[in-house]
């Protein structure tokens, strides 16, 4: 009872820690129907193409075998080499087929879940030799449905072959009455026609598997409430991964300060190691804003997007400092520094608004009190 009501307490999602650890130890979805689909899918398709090369090669090592003579056949020196020479012969004419067959069947369980290797997964555990565990598993809710797919398997394909056999019936009794070459041909399309439309009807059974597998992993992974506080507490605890979250904090602010920039109008710089965007809508603050803000290498970064946007730089060290040390980011400015950012303002959108050949004398003093003042 206790484990099933932890079962129904697991409604979170797993979390990425979880989803690597169970990767790490080798969980991850599979399914054995789609596996089988891929590996029939494909050896139908492989014998369509080979169907020529192959038939051809097999027509000939079985006319040699036929038309042996009673003596060769009695004598078992030349019987044994000779029959070795015609199942060498056999393996390289469906050796490609083979090799295909090989490669779908070892990389077709990858379709769902990706490549995991793990040694954990392949350690011996004393629970597997328990007979109480085996009947759990066979007898459980994934023993049942392992048991239904295999029924709907069999029976699927069961009555696609017996159907086809029905049709086919004639075609097969006459396979006697053909020539060696005729009748062996005719039998591998046959089979080739049975073996396509078979495959095919794998894909019904693959199709209901897959979506399963998915959901049945992602239900096995799924934590309670508590755990994942646990986890959240385990994972910030770690110094390594606290410095990770906070570079990416950092990277994250600085990106969304940076998207203020070709919005701002004016930028104020020192004018190499400071620089602060400042914009000012009278409908939504009552002074200016400060959008971004920067030191060296962020300060030219500031610079180049306002240059390459056409925003406005000025450069008066003196207030870009004060601003930058008084200011946060999304922040109004002090009320000591309304007058001097006002001089700025004023003179960035006259400039905008000069006749060619008229623009307006920048402004030089600033009246910084002395509590924001930073030498």
């Amino acid at each position: 009872m206790a484990e099933q009501s932890s079962q129904q307490d697991k409604t979170q999602e797993p979390t990425q820690k979880k989803l690597q650890d169970s990767r790490k130890k080798g969980q991850v979805p599979r399914s054995r129907e789609l596996n089988t689909m891929l590996v029939t899918f494909v050896g139908a398709g492989g014998l369509i193409f080979t169907t020529g090369s192959i038939s051809e090669s097999l027509h000939g090592i079985f006319l040699l075998n036929f038309q042996l003579p009673i003596s060769h056949i009695m004598d078992k020196n030349y019987l044994i080499p000779h029959f070795t020479e015609s199942a060498i012969a056999a393996l390289f004419a469906v050796a490609p087929y083979l090799a295909l067959m090989f490669v779908v069947a070892l990389f077709g369980p990858m379709a769902i879940g990706g490549m995991s290797f793990s040694m954990k997964a392949m350690a011996f555990k004393m629970n597997r030799l328990s007979p109480l565990s085996g009947f759990k598993r066979m007898f459980g809710v994934k023993g049942l449905v392992e048991l239904l797919k295999a029924l709907l398997k069999v029976g699927l394909i069961a009555s696609i072959v017996l159907s086809l056999l029905k049709v086919f019936t004639s075609e097969i009794l006459n396979l006697g009455f053909e020539s060696t070459q005729d009748s062996i041909v005719h039998s591998y399309r046959l089979i080739l026609l049975i073996f396509t439309v078979s495959s095919a009807g794998l894909i019904v059974v693959a199709l209901i598997d897959a979506p399963f597998q998915l959901w049945q992993h992602n239900k096995q992974l799924k934590m309670t409430l508590q755990e994942v506080k646990d986890e959240f507490k385990e994972t910030e605890g770690n110094p390594e991964n606290k410095g990770r979250l906070r570079n990416l904090q950092r990277e994250l602010a600085q990106k969304r300060m940076m998207e203020g920039v070709p919005d701002a109008d004016v930028i104020i710089t020192n004018p190499t190691h400071f620089a602060v965007a400042l914009k000012y809508d009278a409908d939504m603050s009552n002074a200016p804003l400060v959008v971004a803000k920067g030191v060296d290498f962020v300060a030219e970064k500031i610079k180049e997007i306002a240059l390459k946007h056409e925003v406005s730089v000025f450069c008066a060290p003196a207030l870009a400092r004060a601003v930058y040390y008084s200011t946060d980011i999304d922040k109004e400015i002090p009320y000591g520094l309304y007058i001097s950012v006002a001089k700025v303002l004023a003179y960035v959108f006259q400039l905008k608004n000069a006749r060619p050949g008229k623009y307006p004398e920048p402004p030089e003093e600033f009246e910084i009190p002395n509590e924001l003042r930073i030498d």
